[in-house]
Parts: C-alpha cells; structure tokens; sequence
C-alpha cells in the first residue's frame, strides 16, 4: 500500500488534541500537520484520530479462546479485537494444568509462524495458576482445584518452552515461593504481577520489595480495606496506592468498575501508571448468551447477563465480554474521562508494559496503529502497520 493521508481529523496526542491531517508511510506515522496529497487518502470527517488500543490482558473473543491452544483460535480471537480498535495485545491464559498450559505455548509460537495477525501478538501473559485459594474473594473465576504454589521446576521448564514469549506472568505474593517466582521472572524478562490475592498490605509490600510491580485487574480479586475478627487490615489496593512506581489495570467495561473507583486510580496513580483491559473471554464481540472460560474441553461454564460474563451461580464474575471500544465509550461518555487521559489509559500506558517500543502514542516515526472514531467514539476505520483493516 501507497503513503496515506488522514486528513480532517481531531488527532490525539499525548498533550493536545490537534485538528490536522497526518502521512502515513511504510507502515509509519510520517508526518502529523502533512499538507499535501497522497496515494490514498481517508477523510476522518472531524471525528478522532488515535493510537491503536494496546490491551495486555484478554483471554478470547468471537467464539475462541486463547486455551483452546490451536493457531485458529489465536487468529480468530486476534482478529476479533483488531476490529473493535486493539492492534496489540497479549493474548492471555488461565489457571490450567502445565500440559494445557504448554499447549497454549505451542499454538502461540504455531500461530507467530503462520499467522500475518500475529504481528497484533508480541508476546503472551500467564494469569495463574500460582493463586490464592483463601476464598472465592481471591480465586474469582480461576479454576480452584488447580491453583498450586510456585514452582520453579514448573516455571523452568514453560519458560524454556517459551521462548521468550512470555511477557507478563501473575501470582499471588502471599504465598510460600513468591519471592523465588519474582525473581525468577525478573531474570527472563517477564512482567511479575499481583492478582487473585488474599495478601494483607504488609505481605503485598514484602511483594512489591520482591519485584512484583502490576497489579491485575486492581479491585477485582484483591484485597483492601476490611476487618477480620477483631483485627483491621489493608490490603493489595493500598500497598498500591502507596507505591508510587507500581502500574494498576482496570476493567472497564462499566461493570467490574464503578465510576469513582476509576476516578480515585487516576487522580492517585495518574493515566501513566493506569491501564485499560478488557478482561475479554471468547463471548466477547458476539452476541451469546453463554460459554466457556477458557478451553471448550474443561474450561469452565459462564453466562452472560446485564452485560457481563458471569458463573452460572452468579457468585463471581466471569471476565468480560467487553471489547476496546466498549471501554472508550465507557471512560468517555459515562466515566467522563477526557479523551486525552482516555486515549493514555487505553494505549500508552499499556503499551509500556509489551516492552515494544514505538507504539501506544501518535508521534513521528512510530508505527502506523491507528484508530478511527466519530464524535460519539465508534469506530471507523482502524490501521494495522499503515494498513486499513477490513471490518
């Protein structure tokens, strides 16, 4: 494909929204104010020109799930949220057994070598199984029966299978075998994470000096604030709230979220140390009613109602259903968020933690992901590499 021109449009930068046109070129962003003519052209039609939405926590969506472990079902789930405005992600497994779990890895490395989507994909995220079982609280979803300790022969040997692959990897900081699991991925390379965690604020800290730096899915399976017996405790939220250098995610879909606890997370962390996920599971960008969280095989039953994915008891939530945009027009519309700190939560921020650089942001020289919303933020037209997607 020829140079682009994208003109008429309010373009989102990391400080300012700027009404002008923007060249892309060899799959990058050109110039920002480009006056002339290309080959092909697209006119925004005063609606909003952004970064293409980098979402580092999201498990499926259009019917497959990343633990179904087949090359199909990485693209289908890929090409689903590339749709909805996310031109990177990483695609994220659950709690299973270490052969599912390497299973998941194959087909990963199966759909990098086959795939042109998998450029979307620089990595994958390991959300378990080394988790808190205290209670339904810290488990939420994940699988009771295989929540285990920390492994390190385990962890050894799916790191040497991956590759490098593995960019983010999640534990609970409470347990016996933490600070060998932090460490341990600190070595490789990997983003150590707290989640589905029933730590009080001192063993979240004793994390946190561990190396664990995220946290996952902040409110949602994690402690805070709360009185047992006759004693009060903190917990992970405000171990977090009181690191200034620890990174939080939200889900928001408008569900897992209420307004003002997304409000209080910026107004404390600010938009560079929050990000947007979606939390997605394959009912997300359908219209079902009901599903599997994670592999059809054994994963585990969920139904959708009110908008989000649930257990059949309804005792938990069940991820979301949620896609990109849902969380644009959420932030935006109902949250009241400018589109600028929006436009961070969704894109910058996360972007930081793929450890790729040159995306996340509209600047010169970085690649062309892009995303194209009108004035009410639905999408128009997205851009992968310079290259406008079918949708």
């Amino acid at each position: 494909m020829g140079a682009l021109r994208i003109k008429n449009a309010a373009v989102v930068l990391p400080d300012e929204v700027r009404y002008t046109d923007v060249l892309v070129s060899g799959g990058k962003i050109a110039a920002i104010g480009y006056g002339g003519t290309a080959e092909n052209e697209i006119d925004a039609g005063g609606g909003y020109l952004m970064p293409g939405f980098v979402d580092v926590h999201v498990h499926g969506g259009g019917g497959a799930d990343f633990m179904d472990a087949t090359p199909e079902a990485f693209e289908t789930a890929v090409k689903t949220h590339l749709k909805h405005g996310t031109t990177t992600l990483l695609p994220t497994a659950m709690t299973a057994a270490e052969n599912d779990l390497s299973d998941f890895l194959i087909a990963f490395r199966q759909f990098k070598a086959n795939s042109e989507y998998s450029v979307c994909a620089p990595g994958v995220h390991l959300e378990g199984p080394y988790f808190s079982g205290a209670n339904a609280k810290s488990s939420g979803a994940q699988p009771g029966n295989l929540l285990r300790l920390p492994d390190a022969a385990e962890m050894e040997r799916l790191i040497t299978l991956a590759g490098g692959d593995i960019l983010r990897w999640d534990a609970a900081p409470e347990l016996p075998g933490s600070a060998m699991f932090a460490e341990k991925c600190k070595e490789n390379g990997i983003l150590p994470a707290i989640a589905h965690s029933a730590a009080t604020s001192e063993e979240a800290q004793a994390g946190i000096d561990n190396g664990f730096s995220h946290i996952t899915h902040f409110y949602n399976a994690v402690t805070t604030y709360r009185k047992e017996g006759q004693s009060v405790l903190a917990g992970v939220v405000e171990a977090a709230y009181l690191n200034d250098a620890v990174t939080v995610e939200l889900i928001c879909d408008g569900k897992h979220i209420p307004r003002d606890i997304v409000r209080l997370a910026l107004k404390i962390k600010g938009a560079g140390k929050v990000s947007v996920i979606t939390d997605g599971m394959r009912l997300a960008g359908t219209d079902r009613k009901s599903g599997k969280l994670g592999a059809l095989q054994n994963g585990t039953d969920v139904i959708v109602e009110d908008g989000v994915a649930k257990l059949p008891d309804r005792s938990s939530f069940a991820g979301s259903i949620a896609t990109m945009d849902r969380c644009l027009q959420v932030l935006c519309k109902a949250y009241g968020i400018d589109i600028i700190t929006a436009s961070e939560m969704l894109s910058g921020t996360p972007a930081k933690q793929t450890g790729v650089s040159g995306i996340g942001a509209i600047k010169e020289g970085f690649q062309a992901d892009l995303v194209i919303t009108d004035r009410d933020f639905q999408i128009v037209n997205v851009i992968k590499n310079g290259i406008i997607q079918n949708r």
